[in-house]
C-alpha cells in the first residue's frame, strides 16, 4: 500500500511540471501570435499610408485625370482592407479613389487600367507584369528585392527594421508620371 502512494505521489509531481509548462506555453502563444499580427498589420497600415501619398503626391498625365483614381493591390488582402477602411472616402484631385483586388498580376483587367499596381511579385512574374503595363501612365509599387531594376518605379525596403522606399523616378518620368518632391525626399535613393 504504502509503494502504491509513493508511485502516485511520483506520477503528480511529473504531471505538475507538464502542467506548468503547458499552462505557461498557453499564455505565450496568443502573444507571439499577435505580435506576429500586429506586424502584419503595421506594416499594412504604413504601405496603405505610402501608397495613398504615392497617388496624391505625383503629377499624372492629363489622360489619366478622368474618371475613377484606381490603385489595384495583388495578392495582399490585409493591405487591401486597410487601404479600403481608411482611404476608400478620399479622393485624388478631383477624382473618386477606387481600390481593386486580385489574386493575381494576370488578372488585372486593360480595359479597367490602374493608375498605381501594388504588387509582391518577383522574379519573372515582375518581369510579365513590368512589361505588360512598361508603355502606359502606371506606377508599379513592389516590395522585393532587385525590383527595380526589373521595372518595378517604385520598391518597398526595409532598413534599419524601418519600412522606406527606393524610386526609379527617371522610368516614371518617361511614363509621364512625374514624381512630387515630398515623396522624392522620403526616398532612401532616387535614382537611375
Amino acid at each position: 500500500m504504502n509503494l502504491n502512494r509513493n508511485m502516485q505521489s511520483r506520477k503528480v509531481w511529473w504531471v505538475l511540471p507538464l502542467l506548468f509548462i503547458a499552462s505557461i506555453a498557453a499564455i505565450i502563444s496568443p502573444v507571439i501570435q499577435g505580435d506576429e499580427l500586429d506586424n502584419a498589420d503595421t506594416q499594412a497600415i504604413m504601405k496603405a499610408n505610402f501608397l495613398f501619398h504615392f497617388a496624391a503626391s505625383n503629377e499624372w498625365p492629363a489622360e489619366t485625370k478622368s474618371g475613377p483614381f484606381r490603385i489595384a493591390v495583388v495578392g495582399n488582402e490585409r493591405l487591401f482592407q486597410e487601404l479600403i477602411d481608411k482611404y476608400a472616402l478620399k479622393s485624388i484631385g478631383i477624382q473618386s479613389l477606387e481600390v481593386v483586388y486580385f489574386e493575381k498580376d494576370h488578372e488585372i483587367s486593360d480595359s479597367q487600367q490602374p493608375h498605381l499596381i501594388y504588387s509582391e511579385s518577383s522574379d519573372e512574374a515582375l518581369d510579365a507584369l513590368a512589361a505588360h503595363w512598361k508603355d502606359e501612365p502606371v506606377l508599379l509599387v513592389t516590395d522585393s528585392e532587385k525590383a527595380l531594376e526589373r521595372g518595378s518605379l517604385i520598391n518597398f525596403v526595409s532598413i534599419d527594421r524601418r519600412m522606406r522606399y527606393e524610386i526609379n523616378a527617371k522610368e516614371a518620368s518617361k511614363k509621364g508620371v512625374l514624381i512630387g518632391n515630398r515623396i522624392l525626399s522620403w526616398a532612401v535613393n532616387s535614382g537611375k
